[in-house]
């Protein structure tokens, strides 16, 4: 599935945590709606990348946020030769007694649209407030949409490189 992928302002703070000795764990934010999605066609269209606590917090009434834990693939994807790369798989997934974050913001029911999804490191697994967005995604081509009988699974890529 197509999408836009951007860093935040957080990702050098996150990745100072994900290698220190500090405990941590992953989580995915899955920004979903009830309506009409955002259509967000390039990087330079994704709103709150200085400010992604404010973002989120902020999400419209009809709009909102699971915090789903993330589970790391254990196979790291390598490119050796120039750029060299490595890519990291997570994944997420909602579940049946899953409430959006923000008590104001729209539940998680049948019929909502999955728009997005975010990589977060959570030096605090317990205070949501200390959550560090590393990556924000969006779906180009089209949300998922919840059912009465299924719950959305998200694979979240997150991809370095530097040229040598």
């Amino acid at each position: 599935m197509p999408t836009v992928t951007v860093f935040t302002s957080e990702f050098p703070k996150a990745m100072a945590e994900a290698v220190s000795e500090k405990p941590h764990k992953m989580f995915l934010y899955l920004e979903y709606i009830s309506g009409s999605p955002p259509n967000y066609p390039a990087a330079s269209a994704v709103p709150g990348f200085s400010d992604p606590k404010t973002y989120y917090s902020t999400l419209g009434s009809s709009s909102n946020y699971l915090r789903v834990p993330a589970i790391k693939d254990p196979n790291v994807q390598l490119n050796n030769s120039s750029p060299y790369s490595a890519t990291v798989n997570f994944f997420g997934q909602s579940d049946s007694a899953a409430t959006g974050v923000n008590e104001s913001g729209a539940g998680f029911v049948n019929g909502v649209a999955c728009y997005g999804a975010a990589l977060v490191l959570a030096p605090f697994e317990q205070d949501k407030t200390q959550d560090l967005v590393i990556a924000r995604a969006y779906f180009t081509d089209a949300p998922l949409m919840k059912t009465a009988s299924s719950e959305l699974f998200v694979t979240f890529p997150f991809s370095t490189s530097i040229t040598g």
